[in-house]
């Protein structure tokens, strides 16, 4: 759901000119993405498997919890 947006912001960056390529940027980029598309996926099958095999109350009161933890770090700065 959030590629598009991803997609989005490099084409108006891309536009913009603030993104340019550069060659010897590529492969550590492209590691980088890689990476982050494999973890992603691993969190998500990870975090719907957890969902699956219990009670939505706990994934309930973690989401409380980290919602909570968000509010306040982010009120803090």
């Amino acid at each position: 759901m959030v590629v598009p947006l991803i997609f989005g912001k490099i084409a108006k960056d891309i536009i913009n000119g603030e993104l340019t390529y550069q060659s010897e940027q590529f492969t550590t980029i492209s590691i980088g993405f890689v990476s982050a598309f494999i973890a992603g996926l691993f969190a998500c099958t990870w975090m719907i498997s957890i969902v699956k095999k219990s009670k939505l109350i706990y994934f309930a009161f973690y989401c409380l919890i980290v919602g909570i933890i968000a509010i306040v770090v982010s009120s803090m700065n």
